[in-house]
């Protein structure tokens, strides 16, 4: 028998994912069509779980769905603080401290963003990725994990074998970004929070204190990042940075090959 409080989440999480655009969804969407809802096998293919088990979660069956699984949920259906709070607690879940800011991409910028045929993201004021294109996907899959942060993983053991040359072309300018962005935005806990993680890495305290005078703004610089699917050996890129005027709550960012020939699958 479903328990009746389980059985009224999972009707609201149904409305919910019934009144979600499909156009706007943060990341590449696994099917075609022009229709103005997701189905349950849609959400199923988004996280990566059966529909069946998908289905479970919508009929209120008490199993124990994955924490990483209910953020999915959370951020493909762009839930509302409130929503998201009554569906981690209804799954069993403590629901994550609130992320200061929550600004989101409008329509136009995720068009842009899925028309680039290079990495691209959008990420907040503190780094969290709130919308990636398909070819960020199949290229740093890290970009579609949820909750995923941009410097937290720049400075991960992970990520120092995609990013080459770490400590000299990536690290160091990423400090510089880091550091004085911490200092323009003192109230953003959640950059606070970011910069504490970071700073933690194996040796990035040492380099916090190396690199007082990087500037943070060397974004014309070639950097050498490994892309298995495209070439054997790194390729040297550009990362380039957008936003819309006046607004400094997101920032576009687009990985562009030096060599103008090479194209990304």
């Amino acid at each position: 028998m479903l328990d009746a409080r389980r059985e009224d989440l999972g009707r609201m999480l149904r409305a919910w994912r019934m009144a979600r655009d499909p156009g706007l969804l943060p990341g590449p969407v696994p099917f075609r069509g022009h229709r103005s809802y997701l189905t349950q096998l849609d959400m199923a293919l988004l996280l990566g779980v059966s529909e069946r088990w998908y289905r479970a979660l919508e009929r209120g069956e008490d199993r124990t769905y994955a924490r990483e699984m209910i953020a999915g949920v959370v951020r493909i259906l762009d839930l509302s603080p409130r929503q998201a709070t009554a569906l981690y607690r209804g799954t069993g879940h403590q629901p994550p401290r609130h992320r200061a800011g929550g600004a989101r991409p409008d329509a136009a910028l995720l068009d842009l963003l899925h028309q680039q045929r290079r990495v691209s993201w959008i990420c907040d004021q503190a780094w969290d990725v709130v919308a990636a294109n398909t070819v960020a996907a199949r290229h740093c899959p890290w970009l579609m994990h949820p909750e995923t942060n941009t410097m937290t993983w720049a400075f991960s053991a992970e990520a120092r074998y995609q990013l080459r040359e770490w400590d000299t072309k990536w690290a160091v300018p990423l400090l510089g970004q880091l550091r004085l962005a911490w200092q323009r935005w003192p109230d953003n806990e959640r950059l606070d929070e970011v910069v504490r993680t970071v700073r933690r890495e194996p040796g990035v305290a040492e380099l916090w204190e190396d690199t007082t005078g990087v500037r943070g703004d060397a974004d014309d610089a070639a950097r050498p990042m490994y892309f298995p699917l495209v070439a054997p050996d790194p390729l040297d890129v550009r990362v380039a940075t957008y936003g819309r005027f006046g607004d400094t709550a997101l920032r576009w960012v687009v990985l562009s090959p030096v060599d103008p020939s090479v194209v990304f699958p």
